[in-house]
């Protein structure tokens, strides 16, 4: 079992992740809108997609072989960071194969971060043009929120797991948001002060004979707008781009 663990810390700092600002009038800040980037180059900043605010603060990789943590480079430089031209409130993250899996190999992804201003969460997979996981293989991705008490809906997490028993809209590039609602989960949006602690993973394993890929994450924390849950609405007939 070979493995490679790669932390940052939160005082570590790379170049910034954008220039052009948001004004947070919670706090009198300018916050630096989420521009194009990599995990890399994310970590230890704050930005926005107004009303959330995000600080990124650790990006662990383990896999096996290591290599595959090794693909991904430094600190995930290999990891794409940027706005979903479909959704402005949504960042997509990943924009690469070089995670995926075959079968004898497995990876576990954990991006940690602190947010407050969003009131929901609905982080949904995007996927290559083949079925993300094959043979005993799976994919999965978790999304959570640690909103505690201030949860309203569901427990602050999303979560989407392809496997050979898993749904279409699990495993297959789907064209509008509305078959991921039923995974939503809603809170009170946190203050400045008092931020909910979040986090990202990315699990595949390919297993003894198949293989297990992802294109990228669309990252939904945010505002949630009436209508944006069980019942659907204009929300959930979204049409989505093909990502990267």
């Amino acid at each position: 079992m070979f493995a490679t663990l790669l932390t940052l810390g939160l005082w570590i700092l790379f170049g910034p992740v954008g220039l052009e600002a948001a004004a947070n009038p919670e706090s009198g800040l300018d916050i630096p809108v989420c521009e194009p980037g990599t995990v890399a180059s994310y970590m230890g900043h704050t930005c926005a997609l107004p009303p959330a605010v995000y600080h990124w603060v650790s990006y662990e990789c383990t896999s096996t072989p290591s290599k595959i943590c090794d693909r991904l480079g430094e600190h995930g430089i290999e990891i794409h960071m940027r706005r979903d031209p479909n959704g402005p409130n949504t960042l997509l993250v990943g924009g690469t194969d070089r995670w995926n899996v075959k079968a004898g190999e497995s990876i576990h992804i954990v991006i940690r971060g602190t947010v407050y201003g969003a009131t929901g969460n609905l982080t949904w997979p995007h996927f290559h043009s083949e079925r993300a996981a094959t043979g005993d293989g799976y994919s999965e991705n978790i999304t959570k929120v640690d909103c505690g008490e201030n949860c309203t809906q569901g427990d602050g997490s999303s979560n989407f797991r392809c496997d050979a028993s898993a749904s279409e809209e699990n495993c297959m590039e789907q064209r509008r948001i509305a078959p991921y609602q039923h995974a939503i989960s809603k809170f009170r949006a946190a203050s400045p002060d008092n931020p909910y602690p979040f986090r990202i993973e990315v699990k595949m394993s390919g297993g003894t004979n198949g293989t297990a890929s992802l294109r990228s994450l669309g990252l939904h924390i945010s505002a949630i707008p009436e209508g944006g849950g069980q019942g659907g609405g204009r929300f959930g007939q979204q049409r989505r781009r093909r990502p990267f």
